[in-house]
């Protein structure tokens, strides 16, 4: 080899070290950006849907302490992973996962519809979730009547399929809709139909200790405009006549104004009876935007729920890659954003059943730079134990509180008493507290650490724990591995997330 040859190969080498160096060096650097979270926010909706399917499909022998443990090993992982909301699924198809007194248990409790599974799946989850500090929120399918290729058995109480016929849509040509794999669907357009949901959801909020009531499916089957969904002879003779359409609407506008009248009836009802459940709504992922848009293709029309003050919360379903050749979740978000007044009533969802993992914490970031307060996962059965730690160590790092509804309530209550912090050990601490006097709104208290002074309240990794607004104590390691003095202090929030003045700080070193 000659010495220029040498040259040669010396410097290439060397040359090729450096590069290789410096992109080692980039993507440690990128990586560590990646998994350090500087900052995240104090108050943010962290929910996921958990779906019939979810908890009993694991389960083909129907085994009810099966099921249990599942709700209960799944809410234990979500509350370790600091998700604060659940979305358990309560109602499919005109069927029951509770004790109902209009439509018959789920045949997926038993395998036989109307079979009483011998325990409540909803009063379980609800139990469950609030020991957990979790917000339980009963989920309904509205409009769906059944799902499948053979009817619904006869049951007791008979199903609504059954008992009545004339409640289902039909296409154009007045031909009811068939069944198959999918749902078909009940009218919107028949005030009956709208009268026996009514009594479905006054039943759940009376009995049940619900922190809110979600609505799916509230829309028009997905293909209506090109099938000419709905043309039920009841639908259609409202439609034509002066009582039934006062406003003489067009057909597609007075089909989207039957979705808005249901849901403010809905709205009202909730809340007549307890004002403070939350009340949202799942939705086609684009409002109007994208081919397939909730405006047109279910005439849903959440912007109009809003703007009439009937609904709290909108939940897009915004099920897009980050690169989509059509409509980009990106561009998901600005659609909600450009179309709504306040935006801190829109919750993003993210598919976790159908995007890579690298998608999802980009999606995060997209929501978070967005100024979305908060964020729905589809669905339990998605994240897996993997996933839940990957969220729990960067992402959702350290817990935070529900933001405040501010539109049902903005009077905060009274400041816990006579805070107190005690050493139990050299490595242990007891916070005490006490309720104060005419408290009865308090639902939970929040406990701040700092290492400075003052206590940056809006900074997610000052929040120590979140409690049950009956619990006057709580006990946590002390480990100050640098040996710096900490601060403490305690506040109260109530059902609509309205925060207190802190309590006294108290220093402990």
């Amino acid at each position: 080899m000659s010495p220029q040859t040498k040259r040669f190969f010396f410097w290439f080498v060397i040359a090729f070290l450096i590069i290789f160096i410096i992109l080692i060096s980039i993507s440690l650097i990128h990586n560590f950006n990646k998994s350090k979270i500087i900052s995240l926010p104090a108050q943010e909706m962290r929910g996921v849907w958990m779906s019939r399917f979810d908890y009993t499909e694991p389960f083909p022998s129907y085994n009810p302490d099966s099921m249990k443990t599942y709700i209960s090993d799944s809410f234990r992982r979500l509350k370790d992973a600091n998700f604060n909301v659940i979305f358990f699924q309560v109602r499919g198809n005109a069927d029951a996962f509770y004790a109902s007194r209009y439509e018959p248990w789920s045949n997926l409790l038993t395998g036989k519809l109307g079979q009483n599974p011998g325990w409540d799946p909803l009063a379980y989850a609800i139990e469950t979730a609030h020991q957990l500090g979790l917000e339980l929120h009963a989920w309904l399918n509205v409009f769906p009547a059944w799902r499948g290729t053979a009817p619904p058995t006869t049951s007791q109480p008979l199903h609504p399929y059954l008992a009545h016929p004339d409640w289902l849509i039909c296409d154009g040509n007045g031909k009811k809709m068939l069944l198959s794999d999918g749902y078909v669907s009940f009218s919107p357009g028949i005030p009956a139909v709208h009268n026996h949901l009514i009594k479905v959801i006054s039943d759940i909020v009376s009995r049940y200790d619900i922190d809110g009531i979600h609505f799916d499916y509230l829309r028009y089957p997905e293909q209506s405009e090109l099938k000419g969904y709905s043309h039920d002879p009841i639908s259609w003779a409202r439609f034509q006549s002066h009582e039934g359409n006062p406003l003489g609407l067009d057909w597609t506008d007075w089909q989207r104004e039957q979705i808005n009248e249901f849901v403010a009836r809905a709205y009202n009802c909730v809340t007549d009876i307890k004002p403070e459940i939350k009340v949202s709504a799942a939705v086609i992922g684009s409002y109007k935007t994208d081919h397939w848009n909730g405006y047109s293709a279910g005439f849903q029309d959440p912007r109009r729920w809003l703007e009439i003050g009937k609904i709290d919360l909108i939940i897009p379903m915004t099920y897009y890659h980050l690169n989509h050749k059509n409509f980009t979740f990106n561009k998901a978000l600005k659609e909600w954003q450009s179309v709504i007044d306040n935006p801190d009533q829109i919750f993003p969802a993210l598919a976790a059943y159908n995007l890579s993992w690298e998608e999802i914490i980009e999606e995060i970031h997209l929501i978070r730079n967005s100024h979305f307060k908060g964020m729905v996962f589809f669905a339990a059965s998605s994240l897996d134990s993997e996933k839940l730690q990957s969220l729990q160590t960067t992402e959702f790092q350290y817990p935070s509180i529900f933001p405040c509804l501010t539109w049902k309530d903005s009077v905060a209550p009274p400041s816990p008493i006579n805070f107190a912090v005690e050493k139990l050990t050299s490595d242990s601490l007891e916070f005490i507290w006490q309720i104060p006097h005419q408290s009865n709104d308090i639902k939970k208290f929040v406990i701040y650490q700092s290492k400075n002074l003052p206590i940056d309240l809006t900074k997610g990794e000052n929040i120590l724990a979140i409690v049950a607004g009956s619990d006057t104590s709580y006990q946590t390691k002390f480990n100050l591995p640098d040996q710096r003095r900490y601060y403490y202090t305690i506040t109260s929030l109530d059902a609509a997330y309205n925060q207190s003045e802190p309590a006294a700080v108290i220093k402990i070193k």
